[in-house]
C-alpha cells in the first residue's frame, strides 16, 4: 500500500495561510473554550492548559469544528447563510481538520487520537448549523459520549 506525504501537499505555511484568510478561526476556538471551561488567567496572567480539564480536550475540537465552519460561512457572505452554504462550511472545515490531524500524525501523534481530534471536529461543524448558544447546548449534551481524545497508555 502507497502512503502519500500530505504535508508536502499541504505544508504548515498553508494551514497558517488559510486560518489568516478565515480570521483565525482556531484561536476562536480556543476562546470559546476557555470560556466553556470556565479557564481564567491567574494574577500571574497564566492559564490552565484545557487538556487538564475533564472534557477539554474534546470540548476544543468540536468548536474547533463548529468555528471553522462558521468561518467559511461567514466568508460566503449571505450564500453561507443558506443550506449549501452551511454545507460548504462544513465540507471545509472537515477538509481542514483532516489536513491538520494528518500533519499531527507525520509528527508521531498516535492514530487513535488524530481519530478521535476528527470526530469532534465533525461533530462540531454539523454545530455549525444552529446558533452558538444551541451548538454549545448540543455539546452539553454529547460530551459525556464523544471521545476524550486522548490516547491512554
Amino acid at each position: 500500500m502507497h502512503h502519500y506525504n500530505f504535508s508536502k501537499l499541504f505544508p504548515k505555511a498553508v494551514e497558517h495561510k488559510a486560518e489568516e484568510f478565515l480570521k483565525f478561526p482556531q484561536e476562536k476556538a480556543r476562546q470559546r473554550t476557555d470560556e466553556y471551561l470556565g479557564i481564567v488567567p491567574d494574577k500571574n496572567g497564566l492559564k490552565k492548559e484545557q487538556n487538564f480539564f475533564e472534557h477539554g480536550d474534546k470540548a476544543r475540537h468540536y468548536l474547533s469544528g463548529d468555528q471553522t465552519s462558521r468561518s467559511i460561512q461567514k466568508k460566503l457572505g449571505s450564500f453561507g447563510k443558506t443550506l449549501p452554504g452551511k454545507t460548504i462550511g462544513i465540507i471545509g472545515s472537515n477538509v481542514g481538520g483532516l489536513i491538520h490531524e494528518a500533519q499531527n500524525l507525520k509528527e508521531g501523534r498516535p492514530i487513535l487520537e488524530s481519530v478521535e481530534d476528527a470526530t469532534n471536529n465533525f461533530v462540531g461543524s454539523i454545530g455549525s448549523l444552529f446558533s452558538k448558544n444551541t451548538s454549545t447546548k448540543i455539546l452539553d449534551r454529547l460530551k459525556k459520549y464523544l471521545p476524550d481524545g486522548k490516547v491512554k497508555n
